[in-house]
Order: structure tokens, then C-alpha cells, then sequence
């Protein structure tokens, strides 16, 4: 039961991007799909691709002597001043350590040497795009320092250099004109995510984007819920069986709530939407046998049905009082809180519960009967000893009477 009516809860998500495949066809962008993605094509064009900014310091001739004694270094990114605290190491080394061990900067530092024992160091921004760029770089309360690391994007004097600059990414979906932060689009496309990896050409006509319906991952919900309606048929056919030539029944045989349950489910699949060219489950090529109640699918019916009429066949499945949203119903009447098998269940236990307070009651009888019988057994045994002692004092006065009047 549980089995159908997860089927039944993927058969509702027909609809959505469950049942959908993205495909792109050019260079530059590679895209995956998402929750609320619809059906769709669309041209991209690739202008720019977003790229994290580095900076640079002027050579220094070592990376272990330190510069000054302490200081703190402060960065403006997005017009917002965040600071982290030098130690007593002010080395390159000691800055880069100071860096990286801040995360709340979102920058990354590294020492440089370009062969010849010139050290740079380079900070880099930890993601892309213009609003994680640093526009300005300060350090106070150590003069050495501050004279060399310092960074201010309005003046072309400043001491370090932009290595590479920060840039957003630019591109055109359908001709609209967007920009990210990164190269990984999250909100152009509902429920697609795409993944710019080039520009595209001058003379490029760009990348295509085609979401469209699955028609396999249709088919394969579908058969889904065939196989767990058929596999519920079947067990509650061999639980409620009766052998006529053995005259043995099973489990459940005469079980009304496993025949209610049978019998609801297959009026679950009663479903007329009174909508398009295609409004039951005949129409598609699903039939049920009507000895054993199984389901069976014509693929080519139910292919036909699908190329021609998909919205249609989307309908019967998946609509207002479709067949997911009818079994949907039926299943959680059988299997809710206080649907009918926790109620059959319930009484079965209450059942179980006075059959062995019954049985626990008997057994307290029958040990007190066995007792008292045990008690009267060795008080019977006690009298018979006793009683036989006198037959044998008796016999011997008898005896010893008969030999006196002899």
C-alpha cells in the first residue's frame, strides 16, 4: 500500500520538472534543471564571463622578515569594512596565515616568488564578480606596513597593482540582456541552472536551450504505478485466498477491510476528466483484467497518446481528479491516523490483548486446580501409608492371636 502510494505521489508531479530534460546545443554554456522549470528554448549568448579580481603587492626581498610591529588591515569590499588583526609575525608569511584565517573576508592570500627572490604577495577574491572585489586596502597602527600594503581603486598610484580585475558576467537570453555576479545563473530561467564556460564568437549565433517533456521518464512513472497497483492486487489476492481442494483458507481470506481496500483502489482509476481527446485511462492504453484485477499497458497506445496529446494524457494523470490526486485519496483513507487498516489493526490487537488476558486467567486457574490436586494427592498419599501401617500391625495381632489359641 505504501509502495502505491508514492507512485501516486510521483504520478502528481507530472507536471513539473520531474518529467523534464534540458539539452544544449552550441558552445559556452552548460546548463541543469531544477524544481519549476517549464517547458521552453531559449538562445544565450555569452558577452563576458565573470571573473574574481587578484591584487599585487611590490617586490619584497624577503618573506620571512617582518615589517613593523603589529597593525591592523582593513578591506572595503562592496562598501563594507572588514578587518583582521596582525599578530607579532608581520612577515609576508604571517600576513598570508592572518588572511586565509579570517573566512569572514572572503579572500585568499599567497606569496609569490618570481625566481630571482622578489616576493609578491597576491590576494585574491574568493568568488567572482565586481561586488566581492576589494576597492580599498588600509592598515593601521603600523607605519612600515601601511606604507606598502595599501590598495585604493580611485588612485593609480596606489602601492599594490590589479593583477585581474573583477568583472560580472554578461550574456542575452532571447535577446534580454542579463548580468550575474557569477558564472553560475541561478535566476534568469526558473528552476535552470547555467554554467557560462566561454564567450561566445563575433560571429556566433550563441548557445541553444531546449527544455522539453521526457516522454522515458513519463513512461517510467507510469509503469511505476502499474507495478505497485498490480503488486498490492497481488498480495491481497494470496492473503484472502481460499484453496477449494485442500479446503484451506489464508491469512485474511473473508477480510472485509482487504476487500474494501481492493475495491477502492480500483475505483481510483475510474477517471473521466470530460477534457481534450484523451480522458481515461482506456484512451492510453491501460486496461485492467478483469478475473485478477491487474493492470496492463499497451506501449504503442499509450506512446501514440503521449506524442499526440501530451498536455491531455498529463491531465488524466496527474489533473485536479486525476488518477494520482484519486488514489492519492483513497490510499490516505486507508493508511491515515485513523483510516481502516490502523483501525482493523487497533481491534486486531485489542483482540490479541483479551486472548491473553484469557489465556493468562485459564493458566492462573489451571495452576491453582493442579495445586490443590497435588495438596489432596499427598495428604491421599500420607493416609495411605498411614492406612497400610495398621493393615500390617493388624495382620501381626491376628497372627499372634491365632498362635496363642493354638
Amino acid at each position: 500500500m505504501e509502495a502505491l502510494q508514492k507512485a501516486a505521489s510521483d504520478l502528481s508531479g507530472m507536471t513539473g520538472s520531474n518529467i523534464l530534460t534540458n539539452k544544449v546545443t552550441g558552445d559556452g554554456v552548460t546548463s541543469s534543471i531544477g524544481t519549476g522549470a517549464t517547458a521552453g528554448t531559449y538562445n544565450i549568448k555569452v558577452s563576458k564571463l565573470a571573473t574574481a579580481q587578484s591584487l599585487q603587492t611590490q617586490a619584497y626581498s624577503s618573506r620571512v622578515e617582518s615589517m613593523g610591529t603589529g597593525g591592523t588591515m582593513t578591506f572595503t569590499i562592496d562598501g563594507t569594512e572588514k578587518s583582521v588583526t596582525l599578530g607579532s609575525d608581520t612577515s609576508l608569511n604571517g600576513i598570508v596565515k592572518a588572511i586565509n584565517g579570517e573566512d569572514s573576508l572572503g579572500l585568499s592570500a599567497t606569496v609569490v616568488n618570481d625566481g630571482n627572490d622578489n616576493y609578491y604577495l597576491m590576494v585574491s577574491s574568493n568568488t567572482q564578480g565586481t561586488k566581492a572585489a576589494v576597492s580599498k586596502i588600509a592598515v593601521t597602527g603600523n607605519d612600515t606596513l601601511a606604507a606598502t600594503f595599501k590598495y585604493d581603486a580611485t588612485d593609480s598610484s596606489s602601492p599594490m597593482t590589479v593583477l585581474a580585475a573583477a568583472n560580472d558576467a554578461q550574456l542575452t537570453i532571447n535577446g534580454i540582456s542579463i548580468v550575474s555576479q557569477t558564472n553560475t545563473v541561478t535566476t534568469a530561467i526558473d528552476g535552470i541552472t547555467l554554467n557560462l564556460t566561454a564567450v561566445t564568437a563575433a560571429d556566433g549565433n550563441g548557445a541553444t536551450l531546449t527544455i522539453s517533456q521526457d516522454s522515458s521518464k513519463i513512461t517510467t512513472l507510469v509503469q511505476s504505478f502499474i507495478n505497485a497497483y498490480n503488486s498490492l492486487q497481488t498480495t491481497i489476492s494470496d492473503l484472502t485466498a481460499f484453496n477449494v481442494d485442500d479446503e484451506t483458507q489464508s491469512a485474511l481470506t473473508g477480510d472485509g477491510t482487504a476487500r474494501n481496500i481492493q475495491s477502492a483502489v480500483a475505483a481510483a482509476l475510474q477517471v473521466a476528466t470530460g477534457e481534450g481527446n484523451v480522458q481515461n485511462l482506456g484512451q492510453l492504453g491501460i486496461s485492467i483484467n478483469s478475473s485478477t484485477g491487474q493492470l496492463s499497458l499497451d506501449s504503442e497506445k499509450f506512446n501514440k497518446a503521449l506524442s499526440q496529446n501530451p498536455n491531455d494524457v498529463l491531465w488524466v494523470f496527474a489533473g485536479t481528479n486525476g488518477v494520482a490526486s484519486k488514489m492519492a485519496a483513497a490510499t490516505d483513507k486507508m493508511l491515515g491516523t485513523n483510516g481502516s487498516i490502523k483501525t482493523r489493526t487497533d481491534g486486531l490487537s485489542k483482540t490479541l490483548e483479551n486472548l491473553q488476558k484469557q489465556y493468562d486467567s485459564t493458566e492462573s486457574q489451571i495452576e491453582a486446580t493442579m495445586a490443590n490436586y497435588r495438596t489432596q494427592f499427598v495428604k491421599l498419599d500420607a493416609l495411605v501409608v498411614q492406612l497400610k501401617s495398621t493393615s500390617e500391625y493388624l495382620t501381626q495381632q491376628f497372627a499372634a492371636l491365632t498362635s496363642s489359641s493354638d
